[in-house]
């Protein structure tokens, strides 16, 4: 037998011991999940920002700032990205592209060209600089689809946005759905059945009509996901028929798999003008020290045990604008905002967060409200751009990754008006994707 050369067997040894590592490092990520996910850089199929320069991201269909990021697969819809650009002062080169998810929001299996007609990624070519803002910015904003990005299956996608040459290294992630309109879906929405639940839960009933559309296995290749005011982090998953009469599929249930609770109409705040003080604000003050504005909002008020009172707001949504700009997106400035709960002592085993579709509907450590022992009182400030804002207060115990409580401070009561949607995804044995086959939204006002 020939022997091994030194300079051989060395290199098997580091080949080894790459391959040992390797192994290692795979099966640590593995049973790691939860703490990588809590890293910055780690990639999510979910709404995130990257970079703390990033504010203001938006995603909806440019008819209505307030839509949900929806598309139909055969409508001439689009949908606008926009966000703010606040550390760079040279102008960056930002590309996006799409993945295909399946129902879990998962990466599914099918390949770019499968699902993008055109190229599979774009750059972000519109961009502005603001304009006499105390913090200067830049404005990016892209629509899609368009002639360089067309969609062609249905289902769940996430947005990625990132600089060139750094695909790896994601800016933004957002999620949007397309939808086919394959069959129809109607809603029930009313007080709980559940005596013990009627006057602060909300139950949702409804049916799936597929006349024309073959579904052969519903309660196997067919789910329905329940969501209130298009919230993904309270959305209820896997409810199956209760029972199929001709080409209906009827969930109507009598306990409590779907039901959510009714919160109360959210908070609002104004800061559309700073010349005068807007819902909630009580004074203005720019500050020369930091050489920006501060919002000093008036002290708001635990409603837990308070009746409900019936109010308009964007069901936890938020709109940006300026009264008088040419152009809100890089008129409006970035203010500091004061936030002030009186509260008589700190709760025990969690925090309070403020929440709302301008939190992506997370706890963002940077919305996690402090104690003032003196004041007694929670309080936070918050760099927002100008406009209108609804929030509330959420309470997280110590140790819930994914779930807080509003009704704590906010309490919760069957006549709040909120949004319902459900969105229908069938897979047959031969398909490799989850179709996305319908979608219905109501309010329970309607």
């Amino acid at each position: 037998m020939k022997s091994l050369s030194i300079r051989t067997i060395l290199t098997l040894a580091t080949i080894a011991i790459l391959i040992i590592t390797s192994t290692a490092a795979t099966i640590k990520n593995v049973e790691n999940n939860d703490d990588d996910y809590a890293e910055t850089n780690f990639f999510r199929y979910d709404d995130y920002i990257y970079d703390d320069s990033i504010k203001t991201v938006l995603l909806f269909n440019p008819a209505s700032e307030l839509s949900y990021p929806i598309l139909s697969l055969t409508g001439n819809d689009k949908l606008k990205l926009s966000f703010d650009d606040l550390r760079r002062s040279n102008l960056s080169n930002f590309y996006y592209t799409i993945i295909h998810c399946d129902r879990s929001w998962e990466p599914s299996d099918l390949s770019q060209n499968e699902y993008i007609d055109g190229f599979f990624e774009d750059e972000i070519f519109e961009y502005k600089y603001s304009t006499n803002t105390d913090i200067a910015y830049t404005h990016y904003d892209i629509e899609f689809p368009n002639e360089n990005l067309q969609i062609s299956k249905s289902g769940n996608y996430i947005l990625k946005v990132y600089n060139q040459g750094e695909e790896d290294k994601p800016i933004i992630t957002r999620r949007f759905v397309v939808y086919e309109n394959r069959l129809s879906v109607s809603l029930n929405i009313k007080r709980a059945t559940d005596v013990n639940e009627s006057y602060f839960r909300h139950e949702i009933d409804f049916e799936i009509d597929h006349r024309g559309y073959d579904i052969p296995y519903p309660f196997k290749n067919l789910q329905v996901v329940l969501m209130q005011n298009f919230r993904f982090d309270n959305a209820i998953t896997n409810l199956k028929p209760i029972y199929i009469k001709d080409d209906k599929l009827i969930y109507d249930y009598n306990n409590s798999e779907n039901v959510f609770d009714g919160i109360n109409e959210f908070r609002n705040l104004e800061l559309k003008n700073l010349l005068y003080q807007g819902i909630m604000v009580n004074t203005i003050k720019y500050s020369p020290i930091d050489k920006i504005t501060h919002v000093y909002l008036l002290n708001d008020e635990a409603r837990s045990y308070k009746k409900y009172y019936s109010s308009q707001d964007l069901n936890g949504n938020f709109l940006i604008k300026k009264d008088g700009a040419i152009d809100t997106d890089t008129d409006a400035d970035y203010v500091k905002v004061h936030f002030n709960l009186p509260y008589p002592q700190p709760l025990p085993d969690g925090n309070l967060y403020l929440m709302g579709k301008f939190s992506d509907w997370k706890f963002r450590e940077e919305l996690k409200l402090d104690y003032d022992t003196l004041n007694l009182s929670y309080n936070k400030t918050v760099l927002l751009k100008q406009g209108y804002y609804n929030y509330m207060y959420c309470f997280v115990k110590d140790g819930s990754k994914n779930t807080g409580d509003f009704s704590t401070i906010e309490g919760s009561h069957y006549e709040t008006e909120n949004a319902y949607s459900v969105l229908v995804y069938h897979k047959e044995l031969n398909d490799n994707y989850d179709r996305l086959v319908g979608f219905s939204t109501k309010t329970n006002r309607e």
